[in-house]
């Protein structure tokens, strides 16, 4: 059953999702439209918070382009790449390989979301050529989106924005809701027993999922995936000894310990100082320390980082633009307007279920947490508190929805498409699949939470 109806959604996928880039150009038109239409913001008006929101996330798109070169660099070292192949060699089929990548990748995704994403995701592509290469028959399409469901847990786990933002003291809501702990949100057992049972049961989802005809394996990838389908290997310059001693130096691992060790001692003192606090900075330079410490020389290290720039023009095009309909729909008040439409529906128990249903409607046009919840935060909080609707339940209604919306919003695959040398209508049908699954069951709980 579950077979036929992800065939029927990856062919609707494949047939009406456009790529990425122009979705997001519909949006903005489609954005411009509504601000128009329901507020009273002028054209002229629209334009100047489009331009404003167009650089806010200029910083956030170079901390991700990092996160996938940086962690991409590390599989390419020679030490991760044997472990790699020797752990990608474990599963003995296409479903258990299934069913360990699906898991392996809502919990890593739980415990830290741009960690978690760009983990799976290689983990992914070197599994799908472990299977290849023992000549085990893999739907390499699907295998993107169990890694993709990195992402499906993600704003209720250990790195969500918004129940972090609203227990650190002095947030912008704090003097309305004050300090909102963990034990309200993340750690609410209504909200670990729900991300439990998801982890348990979509692997298995995923699996009901394998096709039985037009298996499309890894090799018809290989004009995306390039270099990386293949096993590499260190340049050959890289591995001779220079001559100069310029060429010396590019060759030296020295160069490469001492800066990774300068690394190494900062991210000690940190954790010493604010344990287990990950923040994608901190995430990057992890990577970057372990990275450099990983590869024999300076040189081995700015390669594989170039080969792998080159995936990541989604992130550096696309972002940008999103950031400028987070703007519309923020300074224009058209996200305010959404989330009222929810908010006069609701009463004081059922306020968390609307702002889920509000979150998940407001997921298409504003994808990042933190920008969703800085636009309907502050309206859904403001009726908790005047229905005496719970504060934190309410919070984890949004968050409920901007994770799940995942399944259906591409922009946090961009980053796993480009390491996977896949496109968006290649995985989103089956995502769409988890999607119909998971959201009744969230929004039962918050109903009757």
């Amino acid at each position: 059953m579950l077979e036929k109806f992800g065939e029927r959604c990856e062919r609707l996928v494949r047939s009406y999702m456009p790529d990425p880039f122009v979705l997001v150009l519909l949006l903005t038109i489609f954005t411009f439209g509504l601000a128009l239409w329901f507020t009273p913001s002028r054209p002229h008006e629209l334009l100047s918070h489009w331009n404003l929101g167009f650089w806010e996330l200029l910083s956030f798109a170079m901390q991700m382009v990092l996160i996938v070169v940086t962690g991409e660099a590390i599989a390419e070292a020679r030490p991760v790449r044997r472990f790699i192949q020797k752990l990608t060699a474990l599963p003995g089929s296409a479903t258990s390989a299934l069913l360990g990548l699906t898991f392996f990748s809502i919990v890593l995704g739980w415990l830290h979301w741009g960690f978690g994403l760009v983990m799976a995701s290689l983990a992914g592509r070197e599994l799908a050529k472990s299977l290849n290469q023992r000549k085990i028959t893999a739907h390499y399409p699907l295998i993107g989106a169990a890694a993709y469901t990195s992402m499906l847990l993600w704003h209720a786990g250990t790195t969500a924005s918004a129940p972090l933002l609203i227990n650190t003291p002095g947030h912008f809501l704090f003097k309305e809701i004050g300090l909102i702990p963990l034990s309200e949100t993340v750690f609410l057992p209504l909200n670990l027993l729900v991300c439990g049972a998801i982890a348990l049961v979509v692997p298995f989802v995923i699996v009901q999922l394998e096709p039985r005809r037009g298996v499309r394996t890894i090799d018809e990838f290989a004009a995306d995936l390039g270099t990386a389908l293949k096993t590499r290997v260190f340049d050959h310059e890289a591995e001779e000894k220079g001559k100069t001693f310029a060429e010396k130096l590019e060759r030296s691992y020295l160069v490469n310990a001492v800066v990774g060790v300068f690394g190494a001692v900062f991210l000690i003192h940190y954790f010493r100082l604010e344990g287990l606090n990950l923040n994608h900075n901190i995430v990057n330079f992890l990577l970057l320390s372990v990275g450099m410490i990983l590869h024999r020389n300076p040189m081995s290290y700015a390669r594989a980082v170039a080969r792998s720039v080159k995936g990541t023009s989604g992130i550096i095009l696309q972002f940008p633009f999103y950031g400028g309909i987070m703007g519309v729909m923020r300074e224009s008040g058209l996200g305010h307007e959404i989330a009222n439409v929810f908010v006069r529906l609701a009463s004081g128990e059922t306020l968390p279920l609307y702002a889920y249903l509000s979150s998940v409607l407001m997921k298409f046009f504003i994808p990042s947490g933190g920008g969703e919840w800085a636009v309907e935060g502050p309206v859904m909080l403001q009726a908790a508190k005047s229905l005496g609707a719970p504060v934190g339940l309410t919070t984890m209604g949004i968050a409920y929805g901007n994770m799940v919306g995942n399944m259906f919003q591409p922009f946090w695959a961009i980053p796993l498409l480009s390491i996977m040398g896949l496109k968006a209508r290649d995985i989103m049908g089956y995502c769409l699949v988890i999607f119909f699954f998971v959201f009744p069951i969230l929004a039962v709980a918050l109903w009757k939470g």
